[in-house]
């Protein structure tokens, strides 16, 4: 066989293949399994010990395995661990990690059904369709073509995010894809002051709206809604979204969605509503806690994140639009796309080829149903409850918020009463990055309006636990409590 041909997968190398790719799975599976969220020194780690020249001639696959262990696997996060606690986005369902290995062997190009995906398409249609029933949309008989699902799946929630506004701009003013922005005093997107995502700001500038967020006044991370309809009024005529988020990006307060859908529209009901759920959705699963999503059906458009929770590995989102012809607005007129009955590259802004993404979560459906999703939501919430209520319990820490969804904000305080806010911040930044530095837990720190626990509005930057591993028990909680705060009464040391 030529060289060449003993890099590409055939008979003739099947057996040796095989063994490459049970290797990859035993370090994959392996690394899923190591305690610390990352072993490797960040010291250690440069540009200049990683950005290699390009190679002239090739390896042994055998010999990039070992270097790529070596080199990069050891400064690599393990979501999976189960003191990884800063983020929900565990990945280690089975199912899922199965269908995600299974599409990349598939090689289905979901931008055309027929001669591209031709099974692949309607599996991602019924992937949809299940998200779509979670968050409360209502699903027709039958889809009769692609302007009947209601969604497309996209990379990610910045993504989803993106056509949400596309939409909304398109719904504000039509036939501007066509006839180009105009701008004036208009295009301007409502969002909520303080926790709202970077997408949405991005999008309205990506898609020629400009930067013109109109920030309204928030109360315990949720919108104030005296300020919102005051906002409403005043730009009466000039909004084209008001976007909500069922599940903020820093504290997973869930928003009164039904509520804010309730003023946009007796004020303006021509006004597009956007819910970001890319971590919200997930109470859909839960008989105990949908609840909390009441109102989210009334929205024209959501954003839903599976990678973020169903224990699914990178990277998934959605674009769910309660009217599936609403799709038609954006829609691509390529003769490169054929324009046929299921293509969904006729409906996928900003995406050409088109991955089978979809299929890990159809396999984890498949594997455990909403009935089981559902008591993996509701394990999240209780552990995360759990947390707050330790928190609570010693006078060393200070809980920011309420748990909404799976996220316990707080700051450590030592139990002093007589530190300035600027000296909180600057502990538990510290705090923060040791823990970084060390790699045996992970938190996540941002900057947010104290809700009223030191000084209301004033900008802090606790620390944040997140539950999404389902195999995080409180006895981790327990630990890590100790370590953040060992780590704060020794950098409170070391200053005096």
């Amino acid at each position: 066989m030529n060289d060449y041909l003993s890099a590409i997968l055939g008979e003739e190398n099947l057996e040796e293949a095989s063994q490459e790719f049970h290797d990859a799975v035993d370090i994959g599976l392996s690394f899923k399994m190591q305690q610390n969220v990352r072993n490797g020194d960040m010291q250690d780690l440069t540009a200049e010990f990683l950005v290699d020249e390009l190679p002239q001639e090739g390896s042994d696959l055998k010999d990039v395995t070992k270097e790529f262990e070596k080199r990069f696997l050891p400064y690599c996060y393990n979501f999976a661990s189960p003191r990884f606690m800063g983020f929900p986005d565990a990945g280690n369902s089975i199912a899922a990690i199965t269908g995600s290995i299974l599409s990349d062997f598939m090689q289905q190009n979901l931008i055309n059904q027929s001669f591209c995906s031709p099974s692949g398409t309607f599996a991602e249609i019924s992937v949809i369709r299940w998200l779509r029933e979670i968050v409360g949309y209502k699903n027709g008989a039958k889809v009769n073509d692609i302007f009947d699902v209601g969604g497309v799946i996209t990379p990610g929630g910045t993504s989803s995010n993106t056509i949400g506004i596309l939409l909304a701009r398109e719904n504000h003013r039509a036939n501007t894809m066509k006839e180009g922005v105009v701008l004036n005093d208009d295009h301007y997107v409502v969002v909520p002051k303080g926790i709202g995502h970077y997408s949405v700001k991005s999008a309205q500038m990506w898609i020629g709206c400009g930067n013109r967020l109109i920030e309204v006044e928030t109360k315990d991370f949720r919108y104030d809604l005296d300020d919102l309809a005051s906002k409403l009024r005043q730009y009466r005529g000039k909004i084209m979204a008001v976007v909500a988020y069922a599940g903020d990006s820093r504290t997973m307060t869930v928003d009164h969605l039904e509520a804010v859908a309730k003023i946009v529209k007796s004020i303006d009901p021509r006004i597009w509503l956007h819910a970001d759920a890319c971590h919200g959705f997930s109470l859909g699963f839960s008989e105990k806690l949908k609840y909390k999503l009441k109102g989210i059906e009334q929205f024209d458009s959501i954003t839903t994140d599976p990678h973020k929770v169903m224990n699914t590995p990178y990277t998934i989102s959605a674009l769910l639009v309660k009217d599936p012809k609403k799709m038609r607005t954006v829609s691509s007129l390529s003769d490169l796309i054929m324009q046929e009955q299921y293509a969904f590259g006729q409906i996928t802004p900003f995406v050409g080829s088109k991955p089978w993404s979809s299929l890990k979560i159809w396999f984890a459906m498949k594997n455990l149903g909403k009935k089981g999703f559902g008591e993996i939501i509701d394990k999240r919430h209780a552990l995360a409850n759990t947390l707050h209520a330790m928190v609570e319990e010693r006078d060393d820490f200070v809980p920011i918020n309420e748990v909404g969804i799976n996220a316990v904000v707080f700051m450590y305080t030592g139990g002093q009463t007589d530190l300035t806010l600027d000296e909180l911040n600057e502990l538990n930044k510290q705090i923060h990055s040791q823990l970084i530095a060390e790699g045996i837990y992970h938190l996540h720190q941002f900057s947010v309006p104290d809700p009223g626990v030191f000084a209301r509005g004033e900008i802090i930057y606790p620390l944040r636990f997140m539950s999404g591993n389902p195999l995080t028990t409180s006895k981790h909680l327990q630990d890590m409590l100790t370590y953040v705060a060992g780590l704060g009464t020794s950098i409170r040391q070391k200053k005096h």
